[in-house]
């Protein structure tokens, strides 16, 4: 992670663009009745337009350094979050750093605010795993303030930002392909959040793998869940109460093949002998199923 510095707008800074003083901007943010409401809305503006964001830790404008990352996941909850957390905190521990982790719940509001969160405490970098839907704009106040974002896992429209995550395309026709290989026709996906990127990319890899294998790709066999143990349960229930159930599924990630698995055992179907199940992740947990 660069260590560069960068230049922490003041309120100083946002009186001199507007002409007025420093005193004034201050009270103008915290909306006095004393400032006009045309002055107070002024300042409001300039405040957005310029990135200025309030840094708690008045000790280290000094330096500019803190040596903290900001984590944002969608889902503490989820294991696949738990584990990354894990070993991203472990990492930057080696290199000094602390880390300040916070949660979206899938809501780009609540993601907004925990940047800006961030951005008080003075984070060095941000780590971001993007709420589904979010846009370049949402995440444009890093920018502003040079602060280094990198995204992970679900990457987003528009010009290149620096990302890192799994081929899940080709992960998911390596999976595909392989049941196809053990004779499997009618082969399920399960899960994933709709309009998730991520999911896109993951059924994408299972169509194109069914398509060079001339199997039709059925609908009915295509189930959005939330990813989790309960959604993997509820889908493959629904899928076994089909007249021409599958014989094997393809799940978004492995808490959603936890789920699957369970209902199979509740039916008396054997996983791995009676019905094949393939989930995605690679979780320590997997090794239980």
């Amino acid at each position: 992670m660069s260590r560069m510095k960068r230049h922490s707008l003041t309120l100083k800074d946002i009186a001199d663009q507007l002409g007025i003083s420093p005193a004034t901007v201050s009270l103008a943010l915290r909306n006095k009745e004393c400032v006009s409401e045309k002055t107070r809305q002024t300042v409001r503006e300039a405040v957005k337009r310029l990135g200025y964001v309030y840094n708690r830790s008045a000790a280290r404008l000094r330096t500019q350094r803190s040596n903290t990352i900001g984590l944002i996941v969608p889902n503490i909850l989820n294991p696949f979050f738990t584990e990354l957390t894990s070993a991203i905190e472990e990492k930057m521990e080696t290199f000094g750093y602390s880390l300040l982790l916070a949660k979206t719940s899938e809501d780009r509001e609540r993601q907004g605010k925990a940047l800006r969160t961030m951005l008080e405490y003075g984070v060095e970098g941000i780590l971001l795993c993007p709420a589904v839907g979010t846009t370049q704009e949402d995440l444009r106040i890093c920018e502003k303030m040079s602060i280094p974002l990198v995204l992970f896992t679900r990457p987003v429209d528009g010009p290149k930002m620096d990302y890192v995550g799994p081929d899940n395309s080709r992960g998911t026709a390596l999976a595909t392909k392989y049941l196809i290989g053990k004779g499997h026709r009618r082969i399920a996906f399960l899960g994933g959040v709709e309009g998730s990127f991520t999911r896109w990319e993951r059924f994408e890899g299972y169509r194109q793998a069914l398509e060079e294998a001339r199997i039709p790709l059925e609908g009915q066999y295509n189930r959005v869940c939330d990813t989790t143990v309960d959604g993997g349960f509820q889908v493959m229930q629904e899928l076994l109460n089909l007249q021409e159930p599958p014989t094997a599924a393809l799940c978004f990630n492995d808490v959603t093949a936890f789920g699957a698995i369970l209902c199979l055992w509740s039916h008396r179907i054997v996983p791995g002998k009676d019905f094949d199940v393939i989930g995605f992740d690679n979780l320590s947990d997997a090794e239980l199923f």
